[in-house]
């Protein structure tokens, strides 16, 4: 058996054995027991088939695991921890993944004063609530309530102190608003700001617990694409379609496509494995926060 030496990928993007709640593919291959969890049982279940075998996770492959929970329901929040607690007692990974879009004005400033300003207070006080409850507030109840399982995770068999990865988007620290769809890229960077002011209070000596945010642009999913196939993947734009989308915003993509799977998963397992990143904010955008003003 060939020794694995401190400064290799295999030891230094480790998560062989962890326990990990939510998110994913990327940990599971690599070894972890991943909880995913959402409103949908019966996705998720599909999920694990497809996504959860021995051939699609390879021989050094982990778990995937169903679990049911509404991140907008503390009594739903409270069950799935609970649960945990009873069959690991502890959490080594949290990767808060739930979001939504739910609306923008169908006008914009081109069409004037006028027209704008009836479009955006059709809009509906409900879906701007919505987008908040999903896209920020849920980060910080569910975060609280997976607080003592993290705590444990130093005495796991990892060593490693707890960790708390938010997903939050590269949207929530543009000045543009990407077509004035600004309900969810409000609550986007309502949750950046979280995820710092968490940062800082979970710091504390008597907690110890990391937490980080990823900031994705552009990725096949069924918020960016309109839907997924039956194996609960989205198919990403044409490149040449999602160009001139980016050029008409005025934002640079030098790689010149959407994101991928690849991209999301190794800026994670970074988050996920480096114990010396606190309060980060990791952009994966392929360039458009650095071409489009913005507050990074």
């Amino acid at each position: 058996m060939v020794a694995v030496t401190p400064l290799s990928v295999a030891s230094l993007l480790s998560v062989k054995d962890w326990v990990v709640v939510v998110l994913t593919k990327a940990l599971a291959t690599n070894g972890a027991k991943v909880y995913i969890t959402g409103r949908r049982l019966d996705v998720l279940e599909k999920t694990v088939r497809v996504h959860g075998s021995l051939e699609s996770l390879g021989p050094q492959g982990g778990s995937i695991v169903p679990i049911s929970m509404d991140v907008t329901s503390k009594d739903s929040i409270k069950s799935v921890v609970d649960q945990i607690t009873q069959t690991e007692g502890y959490v080594n990974l949290l990767v808060n993944n739930a979001g939504i879009w739910t609306t923008k004005p169908n006008a914009g400033p081109e069409d004037g004063p006028e027209a704008f300003s009836k479009a955006m207070f059709e809009e509906s006080i409900d879906d701007w609530q919505r987008a908040f409850l999903t896209n920020a507030t849920s980060l910080y109840f569910v975060t609280a309530a997976f607080l003592p399982l993290l705590s444990k995770s130093v005495s796991s068999p990892t060593g490693k102190m707890g960790s708390v990865i938010n997903t939050t988007s590269n949207s929530g620290l543009l000045r543009m608003s990407e077509g004035s769809q600004l309900a969810y890229n409000v609550s986007k960077s309502a949750a950046v700001h979280v995820t710092r002011q968490l940062a800082f209070d979970f710091s504390h000596k008597n907690i110890k617990i990391r937490v980080n945010g990823l900031a994705p642009g552009w990725f096949p999913s069924e918020m960016t694409t309109g839907g997924s196939d039956d194996r609960n993947e989205s198919t990403a734009q044409e490149d040449a379609a999602f160009q001139k989308e980016m050029i008409d915003m005025g934002a640079r993509v030098p790689p010149g496509r959407m994101g991928n799977e690849k991209d999301l998963a190794s800026a994670l397992l970074t988050l996920a494995t480096n114990e010396y990143m606190w309060g980060t904010i990791l952009i994966v955008d392929g360039g458009i926060t650095m071409s489009v003003a913005g507050n990074m």
